[in-house]
């Protein structure tokens, strides 16, 4: 292992310690089963499930830190990652991103009128082993791929999987974290995975403390209210004729990568070579692909189809529904999304999964309670299936 990634990686499991000295508590899924509310682990108890994936031999690196100070931790699985962008300095994360509005790069790509979906200019990339079996995705190269000093080999392709984002939708990350047990498990070849289970620490312990407290709260934002899903720099604050008339629902940020949380995941994806990208949410029961800021389709949404039809006929005895944001949203355009900023960005295959259909049933605790609208009271009833939906295309297969 470089030196480079061997202290991240040690950056990666102190922090890991700190937040568990500060944060284990009683089983939250003791607590949440009496009230029907489904075995879901707390933040302390996901801190541990990290824990022994980096026992495992999963690579465990800070790439930034929330509002308040927590760590977000991104699992690195297969490939070594590039040693320019698996570390976070304290302090040092903004200074790396060029400031808006100077037109020159911001996350790694042209601030506009840059597409990077179909290609590296010529000799600037080789075909990756597997490459013949993926037709299509042998075009994404992402940012043009640069050798190193001496000739080195260009980067590997690299799978990122993104949960977590909307404090509430604990399936999601439960379900990101069996994938990873999975993961670890597999031969992934020449592919790197970069995952970052919990992008919105803030959020997800003020559900925690909800929970514990028994208090019925609606949250979806980070530590200043704003929705992170909403804060990537893709059609950031565009605004339809719907939206127009009442307003924006939730808060988009000051400006495009404003919180923290979004700027530490643009930061440690702008040197790789990023060709998939997954991000678990709940609980629509569909699989959705870009657009979501606009009206019109984009060039390839019939790969992006295909894909997500056949992760939807496996997620659940019931198939999930697959189509386009937009029209998920009933026409309704929701700007500053990651699915678009993957796929727009980083030319990425962009999928977004709402795992489960949030089943409330008729108990009246769980049809007033926020946590229960998003997330099944029984687990396996959707993250077995789903981890299996999803892994070929986690793992660079064809559609």
């Amino acid at each position: 292992m470089p030196k480079s990634d061997q202290g991240s990686e040690e950056q990666g499991r102190a922090a890991l310690r700190a937040a568990l000295f500060v944060h284990r508590r009683a089983p939250l899924s003791r607590l949440l089963g009496r009230r029907g509310l489904g075995p879901y682990r707390g933040y302390g108890e996901l801190l541990e499930a990290l824990d022994r994936l980096a026992d495992r031999g999963a690579q465990l690196s800070l790439i930034g830190r929330s509002v308040r100070g927590e760590p977000l931790l991104a699992v690195q699985l297969g490939a070594a990652a590039p040693a320019h962008g698996g570390g976070y300095r304290e302090g040092a994360a903004r200074a790396a991103l060029p400031a808006q509005g100077e037109g020159s790069l911001m996350n790694g790509a042209p601030l506009a009128g840059a597409h990077h979906g179909r290609g590296a200019p010529d000799g600037a990339d080789e075909p990756a082993p597997d490459d013949a079996a993926v037709p299509h995705s042998a075009e994404r190269a992402g940012p043009p791929v640069r050798r190193g000093p001496g000739g080195a080999a260009p980067r590997e392709r690299t799978t990122v999987i993104l949960s977590g984002i909307h404090p509430l939708e604990w399936i999601g990350v439960e379900t990101h974290l069996a994938l990873l047990e999975r993961l670890a498990t597999e031969d992934l070849g020449g592919r790197s995975i970069f995952a970052v289970p919990i992008v919105n620490p803030d959020g997800l312990l003020r559900v925690e403390m909800n929970l514990r407290a028994g208090r019925r709260r609606y949250v979806r934002g980070n530590a200043r209210g704003v929705d992170l899903n909403r804060n990537f720099d893709a059609g950031w604050y565009e605004r339809g004729l719907v939206q127009r008339l009442i307003g924006l629902v939730s808060s988009p940020g000051s400006r495009p990568g404003s919180e923290p949380e979004v700027e530490a995941i643009a930061h440690a994806l702008s040197p790789r070579r990023i060709d998939r990208a997954l991000s678990l949410h709940s609980a629509g029961g569909a699989v959705l692909y870009p657009p979501a800021h606009s009206l019109w389709p984009i060039a390839d949404a019939a790969e992006h189809r295909a894909f997500a039809q056949r992760i939807a006929r496996a997620a659940a005895r019931r198939p999930y529904r697959a189509m386009s944001y937009v029209r998920f949203a009933w026409g309704v355009r929701k700007a500053g999304l990651e699915i678009d900023w993957l796929h727009d960005r980083h030319g990425a295959l962009s999928l977004l999964v709402e795992c489960s259909r949030g089943e409330l049933g008729l108990r009246p605790s769980r049809l007033v309670e926020p946590f229960a609208w998003y997330n099944p009271r029984k687990l396996d009833d959707a993250a077995p299936q789903l981890v299996e939906a999803v892994l070929p295309f986690v793992r660079g297969a064809r559609a």
